[in-house]
């Protein structure tokens, strides 16, 4: 039997996420998580990056010694744009994050670091294949696996908000109405744009409109404030749900979708913002949308990750 196994990494701007997919299931004890140092020079990226391939290898190689001769291995990264995620070039700029690596095609940089190491684990990385995407977008396609008869949109909702459009587990690049690759975060809103309005940011900027935030308050403790009763946080969290599907709503008329999935820290909060969130969907006459909320984004990323390998 071959074994497909995907190296996969979620790479963030404060940790780089690692696991190994094998035929399409993750390896729990080969989850990792290491600093991603994205402030640092060129030279001391990339050699963590090189460093995460060549210590997944060895777990591998040293756990599953008997699946190595029939092993087709493959690397995976799910990486924040702006990105080329085709030709595997990077184009942050301006976002305190992985600057040094812009205008540097990855993937070109790392098979020919592989060549220069004269190591089993760099020989046998050099015939691998290389690919990126974006994290929202591998996020739907591994909970799409779960649903995979639906269509429906995906929302990561954290420091930023990422989104995906998805139909029978495929993702629609383009539909009439909805933004270029389905990305909402740069679309406006209100006196703003997308992102700045569903974020962290956002949440605490809402706060301090509605008088619920403290110095010092996080979302998390301004979700706990109103777990405990506080009328303000509560207010909060309610009116986060209901802006959201005003941010939604042409969307959902336009691409009709039976679900909407959402992941990400914010999406913990849900319990708080759900029921605004439900009844002003059903407010405006969508009656078949339903809402889940993942319980383990990273998980499903990585299973994503495994997916772009997919013949």
């Amino acid at each position: 039997m071959k074994h497909n196994i995907v190296i996969a990494l979620d790479v963030g701007g404060t940790f780089i996420k690692t696991c190994i997919v094998e035929n399409g299931l993750t390896l729990l004890a080969s989850q990792k998580e290491f600093p991603a140092l994205a402030d640092q020079d060129k030279e001391t990226i990339l050699a963590q990056i090189m460093n995460i391939f060549k210590t997944q290898y060895e777990f591998y190689h040293s756990h599953f010694t008997e699946n190595e001769p029939d092993c087709y291995w493959h690397i995976g990264l799910a990486f924040p744009g702006p990105f080329d995620y085709k030709q595997g070039t990077c184009h942050l700029q301006g976002l305190g994050k992985f600057e040094s690596l812009y205008g540097i095609n990855l993937r070109k940089e790392f098979q020919e670091r592989f060549e220069k190491v004269d190591d089993a684990w760099a020989q046998r990385l050099q015939s691998a294949e290389i690919r990126f995407e974006n994290d929202a977008r591998l996020f739907a396609l591994g909970v799409s696996l779960d649903f995979p008869e639906d269509r429906f949109i995906a929302l990561t909702l954290g420091t930023g908000l990422g989104s995906a459009f998805i139909d029978q587990s495929q993702v629609n690049y383009s539909f009439q109405g909805i933004p270029p690759n389905g990305w909402l975060y740069n679309q406006p809103y209100q006196n703003g744009i997308v992102d700045d309005a569903f974020s962290k940011r956002g949440v605490l900027q809402l706060a301090k409109d509605l008088g619920a935030f403290q110095p010092g308050m996080d979302v998390k403790e301004l979700a706990e404030s109103a777990r405990l009763g506080s009328g303000p946080g509560r207010e909060v969290f309610s009116e986060f749900g209901k802006r959201l599907v005003e941010m939604l709503d042409p969307y959902l008329k336009l691409y009709e979708p039976n679900l909407i999935v959402l992941g990400g820290q914010l999406s913990k909060s849900y319990d708080l913002f759900g029921n605004a969130l439900q009844d002003h969907i059903h407010s405006q006459q969508v009656q078949k949308v339903q809402i889940y909320t993942s319980d383990n984004m990273l998980r499903h990323t990585f299973i994503g990750i495994s997916r772009m390998f997919e013949k």
